[in-house]
């Protein structure tokens, strides 16, 4: 296995991806898919390869700073585009479509997660729609809720469990598929930030620039956002490199 150029890693289980753009999962548990792989030849607690569509090469990891009864995953790869796996209870893999209200869509076999990694092109077609750019700039995974920021620096897409106001959207819906959030949104956002039930966006300059949600100034939400801005440093998106 070749060394890890990003790494990502959780309360429960981490991701690494290696110079020739393959992902590895481990973690203490499997049971919601957060690792997105098969579990039952290579434990869980031990890095074991995930499996994507042929010809595709990861750039980034993220996962989930969760609870024990929550967990998902994100993969970007190198064309910009969204990759998702693991619990999906509160539509935080992004797969289901506004139109489909809370309910948004099913899963197989009246599962609410995701066991392998799934490409969410519901969130590619919706950029396109809103006149953003498709390929994505950044990603972070709250609780329960994911943040999506085009690479145009100025869009940021929020969905998954909305209650505590994490989203961004006016009004709080307590779930929500896939939409621009009008209050995150703005110019010159370099990274976005979710820590539990809070999100931020950053400036170039690592600061924060936005801050939605619940319990934003705790000290385990300090050192959340500590933590984004040294993965956005890692990422080459501040300008202080």
């Amino acid at each position: 296995m070749s060394k890890f150029v990003d790494l990502a890693e959780g309360t429960r289980h981490s991701i690494g991806v290696t110079e020739n753009g393959q992902a590895f999962s481990w973690g203490k548990s499997s049971k919601l898919g957060q690792l997105g792989r098969d579990t039952d030849k290579i434990s869980s607690t031990k890095p074991g390869a995930v499996a994507l569509a042929k010809g595709v090469v990861v750039q980034r990891a993220y996962v989930s700073n969760s609870d024990n009864d929550s967990g998902h995953s994100a993969l970007l790869d190198d064309q910009g585009r969204l990759w998702m796996a693991g619990c999906d209870r509160w539509q935080q893999l992004g797969l289901g479509s506004a139109q489909g209200g809370t309910a948004g869509y099913t899963w197989k076999g009246g599962k609410l997660w995701q066991e392998r990694f799934v490409l969410s092109s519901y969130i590619t077609d919706l950029m396109k729609e809103d006149n953003a750019d498709a390929a994505i700039r950044d990603v972070a995974l709250g609780a329960d809720h994911t943040l999506v920021l085009s690479s145009n620096k100025n869009d940021v897409y929020s969905f998954g469990k909305g209650g505590d106001g994490q989203l961004g959207f006016v009004g709080k819906p307590f779930v929500s598929a896939p939409r621009k959030s009008s209050v995150l949104s703005e110019p010159n956002i370099a990274a976005v930030c979710a820590v539990r039930h809070c999100s931020m966006t950053l400036g170039s300059d690592g600061l924060v620039k936005q801050r939605v949600g619940r319990q934003c100034g705790a000290s385990i939400v300090t050192q959340g956002v500590d933590e984004c801005i040294a993965r956005a440093r890692r990422h080459k998106l501040l300008d202080d490199l």
